[in-house]
């Protein structure tokens, strides 16, 4: 009698029992569902979907429309304001820091005091604005009276030029002193022997913000020192660096869509009103574009970093979502829906031909089996072609 070894049998068992598991399982679960293939039209044959694979797959539905569109430029930009809305405070005579409260950041308006300067200095200038105006009343009249002497020969010619000297000499130093004081904003009308003062206003010239202060309180601020920085956002506009290649394309008037990575979905529109004259060392040409609605300039910061796309040519032409045109074998298609079940959908394939391609839109030729009433399938649909 044969007698099969122990191991031959176990694995005999263990083979059976693994076959008779598997067969089991697979009778128990429905097949995977697949993408059912009909006879079509000559542009190829019809696809079935159902509803269970169109909500799996995420698909979605939409129509070609007619837009505005064109080739862009995609660039990368900051936010500026003009030169003169950067003003930088200093002082034309020193003085000791005093009455310093603002903070960067804070918005002063033209005319506000910013802080005060302190300086023994600006009491010698009002009192020699006074001596000197007080002066000028009297050497005017003795230059009329000599004036009118020697125009009867009752005087000396020597008497009337020198008066004439002292008046006019006077003048120009009553003068002097009063523009003087007007650099440390005293006004000379108001200006009494009873109200000479030691501490002069340092006043904001332009309504802004403060981007920068560049004392504390106590310090001396020196001739010509660096005290703040302020900024207008009046009037901000973009700054836009192209390279060469793209030079020639650059016109006044075009339109620039803008969007702020910190801002994501907001896009902004603006339009380019100069264009560089010359090109940089670094083979790239300055382009500023400002943005004609002052609710969306409001939303801009002076340095903040931008991404635009520049419309070179526009027009109105037929377009879809990238996401449907669908490439197989060489061919470009959209899928279109032809019917609707309870169970699902009937799709066509339709031969397109596409133009340019820019921010996931796509630019389809004229088609007769497509108008704005065609209902296509927007996104899903690569996964139903080879």
């Amino acid at each position: 009698m044969n007698n099969f070894p122990i191991k031959s049998i176990v694995s005999f068992s263990l083979l059976a029992t693994s076959l008779l598991f598997f067969q089991c399982k697979g009778s128990s679960e429905p097949a995977a569902e697949g993408v059912e293939v009909a006879e079509g039209t000559s542009s190829g044959a019809y696809i079935m979907v159902s509803q269970k694979q169109f909500e799996t797959m995420n698909m979605t539905w939409g129509s070609p429309k007619i837009e505005e569109f064109s080739k862009e430029v995609a660039v990368q930009g900051m936010v500026k304001v003009p030169v003169e809305g950067i003003q930088e405070i200093s002082a034309f005579f020193g003085g000791y820091v005093s009455g310093l409260n603002k903070l960067e950041g804070q918005s002063v308006r033209k005319g506000e005091v910013l802080f005060y300067l302190e300086n023994p200095e600006f009491i010698r200038l009002q009192q020699d604005y006074l001596e000197s105006k007080s002066q000028l009343n009297y050497l005017f009249a003795e230059y009329e009276r000599q004036k009118t002497l020697f125009g009867e020969k009752i005087s000396a010619q020597k008497n009337y030029l020198k008066a004439e000297a002292d008046y006019q000499a006077t003048k120009a130093t009553t003068e002097s002193l009063k523009r003087q004081l007007a650099l440390i904003n005293i006004n000379t009308d108001q200006l009494l022997p009873e109200n000479i003062r030691s501490k002069v206003p340092v006043l904001s010239p332009i309504s802004g913000f403060v981007d920068a202060i560049h004392l504390v309180q106590g310090s001396f601020l020196p001739v010509a020192g660096k005290a703040m920085t302020i900024i207008s956002k009046e009037h901000m506009h973009v700054e836009l660096v192209f390279f060469e290649k793209d030079a020639a394309n650059i016109q006044v008037g075009q339109r620039v869509i803008i969007t702020i990575p910190d801002l994501p979905g907001k896009t902004l529109t603006a339009e380019v009103k100069m264009v560089g004259q010359s090109i940089s060392q670094d083979r790239q040409i300055t382009v500023h574009a400002d943005l004609p609605n002052r609710e969306e300039e409001a939303m801009l910061i002076p340095g903040m970093f931008i991404e635009a796309r520049l419309r070179l040519d526009p027009k109105d032409t037929w377009v879809v979502p990238s996401t449907a045109v669908v490439v197989s074998e060489g061919e470009s298609y959209v899928l279109v829906q032809r019917d609707k079940t309870e169970t699902g959908y009937k799709l066509e394939k339709v031969v397109v031909k596409t133009g340019i391609e820019n921010n996931e839109m796509t630019e389809l030729m004229p088609n007769e089996s497509l108008d704005e009433k065609t209902v296509i399938l927007t996104h899903g649909g690569f996964n139903l072609l080879p």
